[in-house]
């Protein structure tokens, strides 16, 4: 890695960068739920609606197929072309989770009965702090971390093959991840990528002790701490937050995008225009983002997924080039089932994940790649529909509803976001100044009964009503006025929010490890500074 690593300048008469006092570990472990529209009446349909409406979600298998073959167009859907790439790429998906897990953990609401949202506690810190990767510190969990507290431990080596050669998550003996958040191992490729940000920041604290020698261990880690900190909110804000909101979203709340663009070098110390998401002292977690607009990537997910040129299940499933997303049968060698050591040979090689890695102008790669996610639309591959069995059982109790309706990620939606008091999607665009979508855009291809639609019109929940309005108003390429107001002032409003941020500490700061572009960082820049440390790329 040529460039420096300081995430920002030194202190007068210090050692350490303006902002680091709080980053070992945040000042509280948890936040608050609350709501956007708190003025907003809630949706009441019928659950046998909503199990209704969650059933015609679900993506029939194709011609027995779980999935098309890597070079083909997947599922018909439109080609059109953002920034060079087809579509989201597949990774983006999982980061999008990762996110999730990193500023929002609820286990504690029931959908059997109603829930008031701001009696909830989040057991995550509503911020863009990486605790579900560093915990509560080397001080306080030492078992997440190599002797000395600099580095994260690692996993064993799953493949000798250098371009998905790398370690998995470090595990206890039931196979189990011994990571900040265990929900980080629920598939194997957020397992991965949870991993990749691990050795990310033992790759930025190798640089910074290589730079600050004489610094002591503490100094080391909370300067590496901040600078992989400040380089992830930046990939959230500014590579990932663009692609699913579009440039002019982030540029009515930020400024300038910089997808293609750095901010001016005067920069700007103006708060972003939040209209919707307010706070008068410490940010909460709209309900109307955890259980609706931001489960837009529910849709995204892909039946099945090629993890490098070598992968395969084990016995082969006819017609299926990729490994199946979620498998309810078969043995560990059938699917991306996670809490379990990874498979050998299944390390992620993230030319088949990501745009621009380190060698992706190998030509013997198949075409297509990387994989695109899918649209984001009212349809759910049908793995969601039928999740594995340990999970649909959990879901039972608490629920209340039969295994084979819980095992339906669409019906689990659906009811707790009715649960929780969501009000209707076409509430919220009137509240937003917008003409909501009619009776035919949300229902004209339904395979719903009349009475069953006229139970939803004007009703319709705001989860559903977000994804159908990305399909109708941009053709599922990234989520329409609705769900990606929602989505993108809770991302921006969390990073205004958080006084460590970069936003806050150094408001012209731009990204100090090297990019493809110039000023700027992206997922897969993250990842080739991983395989540069590395000497893999």
């Amino acid at each position: 890695m040529p460039a420096p690593v300081s995430a920002a300048r030194a202190a007068h008469g210090g050692l350490a960068p303006r902002g680091l006092e709080g980053t070992p570990s945040s000042r509280s472990f948890a936040g608050r739920f609350g709501r956007m529209f708190r003025e907003l009446p809630s949706h009441d349909v019928p659950d046998d609606v909503l199990v209704a409406l969650a059933e015609s979600m679900i993506q029939p298998v194709t011609g027995g197929h779980l999935d098309l073959p890597i070079d083909s167009d997947d599922r018909g859907e439109n080609t059109a072309v953002r920034h060079g790439e087809l579509r989201a790429p597949a990774a983006y998906t999982f980061f999008g989770q990762f996110v999730d897990h990193d500023i929002t953990f609820d286990p504690v609401s029931s959908l059997t009965r109603q829930n008031d949202p701001e009696a909830l506690v989040n057991f995550r810190t509503p911020r863009f702090d990486l605790d579900n990767v560093y915990g509560r510190g080397p001080a306080d969990q030492p078992y997440l971390y190599e002797p000395g507290g600099l580095h994260f431990t690692l996993g064993e080596e799953v493949s000798g093959d250098a371009r998905y050669a790398g370690p998995d998550l470090p595990r206890v003996a039931s196979g189990r991840a011994l990571i900040g958040d265990p929900r980080n191992d629920e598939n194997l490729v957020i397992a991965q990528l949870q991993c990749l940000v691990l050795r990310f920041h033992n790759a930025v604290v190798d640089q910074v002790s290589a730079e600050h020698p004489t610094w002591s261990r503490g100094d080391r880690f909370r300067l590496a701490q901040q600078v992989v900190r400040w380089h992830y909110q930046w990939v959230v804000v500014r590579d990932f937050l663009p692609r699913l909101v579009g440039d002019d979203v982030v540029d009515s709340l930020l400024g300038e995008s910089s997808y293609l663009t750095s901010p001016s070098a005067s920069g700007s110390t103006a708060r972003p225009d939040l209209r919707f998401y307010r706070w008068r002292e410490n940010p909460y977690m709209p309900v109307e983002f955890s259980v609706a607009a931001y489960r837009y990537g529910h849709s995204t997910v892909r039946p099945s997924y090629a993890l490098n040129d070598a992968s395969v299940v084990d016995p082969p499933i006819p017609g299926v080039s990729r490994i199946p997303t979620f498998s309810g049968e078969g043995g560990p060698h059938q699917s991306l089932n996670g809490f379990r050591p990874l498979e050998k040979e299944w390390g992620l090689d993230w030319r088949f994940f990501l745009p621009g890695i380190r060698g992706a102008q190998d030509t013997s790669l198949p075409a297509g790649l990387p994989q695109p996610s899918f649209r984001i639309d009212t349809q759910l591959a049908h793995p969601l529909g039928r999740l594995p069995e340990s999970t649909a059982e959990a879901q039972a109790i608490v629920s209340g509803f039969p295994p084979d309706v819980a095992r339906s990620l669409a019906t689990l939606n659906l009811v707790r976001g009715k649960r929780m008091g969501l009000p209707a999607g076409e509430d919220v665009a009137r509240r937003m100044g917008l003409e909501p979508l009619g009776r035919e855009q949300l229902y004209g291809d339904s395979t719903l009964t009349s009475a069953q639609v006229d139970a939803l019109v004007d009703r319709t929940p705001l989860w559903f009503y977000c994804l159908k309005e990305a399909d109708v108003l941009t053709g599922g390429t990234q989520l329409g006025p609705v769900g990606g107001r929602i989505v993108a002032e809770v991302l921006v409003g969390l990073l205004a929010g958080d006084p460590t941020s970069y936003l806050n500490v150094e408001p012209t700061w731009t990204p100090t490890l090297p990019g493809r572009r110039s000023g700027q960082f992206t997922l897969s820049d993250l990842a080739n500074v991983v395989l540069d440390a590395e000497g893999i790329a």
